[in-house]
């Protein structure tokens, strides 16, 4: 039988099999990174696979004397090395701004290499994902009269209200999926919560379909 530990294993190998991404066009100030925006991804797919909301859960999961967990460390370094916690946090945190990109990037990849649509025509999958904001809410008569309830608000954030959710305060991940034997995340964008899901829909079909 094949456990949940053992196909994560084989996720993170997948991932391994795709080219990394090229640096940036225009170079950024400072010592370049010493760690790879795919090796943030792969730690991203554990943490996601394994419910782990932190750094610091992150490498107390990976802490744990198991066989199958330390081969996650393993595959968790690179060229030798394996990054600090400060390092882990830092480089987490940067992570959001470059994920629909690398997103799109893997994606192309990961279509070529296991052809969801080899046994019938192409289709993908659009819907929106509510992400509320952790720091508290900032209710719109304060936000006008531009008072700050609390240090901790996130300011770029906004309001939506849905059938499902009523109102809420956040951000919204918009996101195509390919409909096939397997389903692979192909285009993301994520937007304030008060932007509507309409006006991403043809621009993430169009990315997606390019990845073919």
């Amino acid at each position: 039988m094949v456990t949940e530990v053992s196909l994560l294993v084989r996720l993170v190998l997948l991932l391994d099999k795709v080219p990394a991404p090229p640096p940036p066009k225009q170079r950024l100030r400072g010592k370049p990174p010493k760690y790879t925006d795919k090796l943030l991804l792969k730690a991203l797919l554990v943490m996601l696979v394994r419910r782990l909301y932190s750094a610091h859960a992150l490498l107390a999961f990976l802490a744990q004397d198991d066989p199958t967990v330390r081969v996650l460390r393993t595959l968790l370094h690179e060229d030798g090395d394996f990054p600090t916690r400060r390092t882990w946090e830092r480089r987490l945190a940067q992570l959001p701004t470059r994920l629909p990109g690398l997103i799109g990037w893997f994606a192309r990849h990961l279509v070529t290499l296991l052809l969801p649509w080899q046994q019938h025509g192409r289709a993908v999958a659009v819907d929106s994902t509510a992400l509320r904001t952790a720091g508290g809410l900032w209710h719109k008569k304060d936000k006008e009269n531009g008072v700050i309830p609390h240090p901790s608000i996130d300011k770029q954030a906004g309001w939506s209200k849905s059938g499902h959710h009523g109102w809420w305060y956040g951000w919204k991940l918009h996101l195509a999926v390919a409909v096939g034997w397997i389903w692979i995340p192909l285009a993301a964008e994520l937007t304030v919560a008060n932007v509507g899901g309409s006006s991403f829909f043809p621009l993430l079909v169009d990315d997606s379909f390019r990845t073919s």
